[in-house]
């Protein structure tokens, strides 16, 4: 029963991870920062488990939806305790492949998450939901006549079934929220009446070592400008260019939470690892009392 919390939180993680995926208005289009096909190639750039992702990079559309697919029924099965002990081991291979390739260059090792869930999934693979709550023990709890009526009907094919639709209900509706972001995706949001495309606003709103979250007004991408403490504007992209995940400016350098690379304000080059391409930068200054940021451009 000690096992249990961890088998719905990775079940429940591992459906988000998929949901979280297919509604990314980015991650299928070729333009977006977030395109699985980026991803993909950072992953692949230097690391062990490069070799891996080839057969994937020719197909990345294709890819990134069948791997969405497939976390989502992972995570189904693993929280309703069907085949837990396959889905599992699939669970674990993925996220071993992510050490090897997304989270390979994060150091120290223990600060990328991918090796802590291999080891999470490694008692599920050696017992499964042996003596945890599942919906076939749930199901046999029932009354008598309700019990009776379930032992006939409560096959591992019918709880597969369950699952599979239950699985694929979750991922329509994803994907149906992924279509409509999508169609979106590419008007990037109109900038504020009076105010033309790229003024940021006034200069005194943004005090010394502080910073702005801002929309490139050229492609809709999420950008932030930084005034440094000796009064010097920065802007740059606020995407981490290994996988897409939003920068957080802490004074000294806009930091990845995901997988804890570094880049530089000045310059946007990566400074700490896994991410190795810099970030598009963008030239700023202030007019008129007012910032204005050119839009984002790649070194």
């Amino acid at each position: 029963m000690a096992l249990f919390p961890l088998r719905v939180f990775l079940g429940g993680t591992f459906v988000y991870a998929g949901i979280q995926k297919l509604s990314d208005p980015g991650f299928l289009n070729a333009h977006a920062p977030t395109y699985i096909g980026t991803q993909l190639e950072g992953f692949a750039d230097g690391t062990p488990g490069g070799p891996l992702l080839q057969p994937a990079l020719s197909h990345a559309a294709a890819a990134g939806v069948g791997v969405a697919v497939l976390e989502i029924l992972i995570g189904v099965l693993v929280v309703m305790g069907v085949l837990t002990r396959p889905a599992a081991a699939i669970g674990l291979a993925l996220n071993l492949v992510l050490f090897l390739t997304a989270s390979w260059h994060t150091a120290p090792y223990f600060l990328g998450s991918d090796i802590v869930f291999v080891f999470a999934w490694l008692p599920f693979v050696l017992v499964g939901a042996e003596g945890q709550p599942t919906v076939a023990a749930l199901l046999t709890r029932r009354p008598d006549r309700l019990r009776r009526t379930s032992e006939r009907t409560l096959t591992r094919r019918a709880l597969m079934t369950h699952a599979l639709g239950l699985a694929g209900l979750i991922t329509a509706a994803a994907a149906a929220g992924a279509t409509l972001a999508r169609g979106s995706y590419r008007a990037p949001p109109r900038p504020r009446a009076g105010r033309r495309p790229g003024d940021l606003g006034p200069a005194r709103a943004l005090a010394p070592g502080d910073s702005q979250p801002y929309t490139d007004p050229s492609s809709g991408e999420d950008a932030i400008v930084i005034r440094r403490p000796n009064g010097k504007l920065y802007a740059l992209s606020a995407l981490c260019t290994h996988a897409g995940c939003r920068l957080e400016y802490d004074r000294d350098a806009l930091t990845c939470p995901c997988h804890n690379s570094t880049f530089d304000i000045r310059t946007g080059a990566p400074e700490r690892g896994p991410a190795r391409r810099p970030l598009a930068t963008a030239a700023v200054t202030e007019q008129e009392g007012r910032i204005v940021a050119r839009p984002l451009q790649t070194s």
